[in-house]
């Protein structure tokens, strides 16, 4: 065997037990897969060329004639067998890529139950674009920040009549180590004591990086995006989270601070429904 063809397929195989991309890893099964097909051809090849003839007596020339067909037909076997094993092994790394993929983005508990949305009192503005055919910018006044906000292409002629005047704004917020940091436009309301400033998220509490994992409702967002929240914690709640739970967090915001002040544990609609199956 060709030592830089083995030396090339050891150093693939090392690679691959390190590879943590579902894509790399597939390419990388593939080349290994090709290498070793061509690495036992080449020694079936070798094998047969080294085979020591012999002198066939006259008797049994007919037989061997025959036996050798059949040993012709044998050797093209192992080729066939090597591209069905190719075949399987590529077959199982794609189902297991799609595996991988389905669990990376798999439903939370408690679908339906999570809430990321917020309503804050803010007045939005809008850069409009210096070159024409680029997007105007639009971002919200809060307590004397400016907070950039993100505006859906169905929003555009809602927030076009809502600029510039004080409304309690209704977005879902993105919250990095307790800051806002933006906010993506879902509607206005009016100022009233009914549309009070509402910062209550529901979530699944990530222990290992302090975060509330909020997934949107599936029945209203086929997305299935999880949004990752990681605004300050009180010690007090912070000792009440478990990893992995389902929790209500009531918050309070100051400036573009929000703090987790309050947390409920919430039992998912799906864990209800289960209870009420006879």
């Amino acid at each position: 065997m060709p030592s830089a063809t083995i030396d090339k397929l050891n150093q693939l195989k090392v690679q691959l037990e390190h590879c943590n991309n579902d894509t790399a890893a597939l390419l990388l099964k593939r080349t290994i897969a090709k290498l070793e097909s061509q690495l036992q051809i080449e020694q079936l090849t070798t094998g047969s060329a080294k085979a020591p003839s012999k002198e066939i007596p006259k008797a049994s020339q007919a037989s061997t004639n025959g036996q050798s067909t059949d040993q012709d037909q044998a050797k093209g076997k192992p080729k066939a067998t090597t591209q069905q094993q190719q075949a399987t092994k590529t077959s199982q790394a794609k189902s297991k890529s799609r595996d991988n993929r389905s669990r990376k983005s798999r439903l939370l508990s408690g679908n339906g139950t999570h809430r990321a949305w917020c309503r804050l009192p803010g007045i939005i503005r809008v850069q409009e674009a210096e070159v024409e055919g680029e997007r105007p910018v639009y971002f919200i006044e809060v307590d004397g920040h400016q907070l950039p906000l993100r505006v859906k292409n169905r929003f555009r002629k809602k927030i076009g009549a809502s600029l510039d005047i004080p409304l309690m704004v209704k977005c879902y917020p993105q919250i990095i180590d307790g800051q806002i940091v933006f906010l993506q436009f879902c509607g206005t309301a009016e100022p009233t004591p009914e549309n009070a400033e509402d910062w209550v998220m529901i979530g699944v509490w990530n222990s290992g990086n302090q975060r509330v994992l909020v997934q949107r409702d599936q029945k209203c967002d086929q997305s299935r995006r999880i949004l990752q929240h990681s605004p300050l914690v009180k010690e007090a709640c912070l000792e009440k989270l478990e990893g992995g739970k389902l929790y209500q967090y009531e918050c309070q915001r100051e400036g573009i601070t929000v703090t987790i002040v309050g947390v409920e544990a919430v039992v998912s609609e799906e864990k209800n429904s289960n209870l009420a199956t006879p």
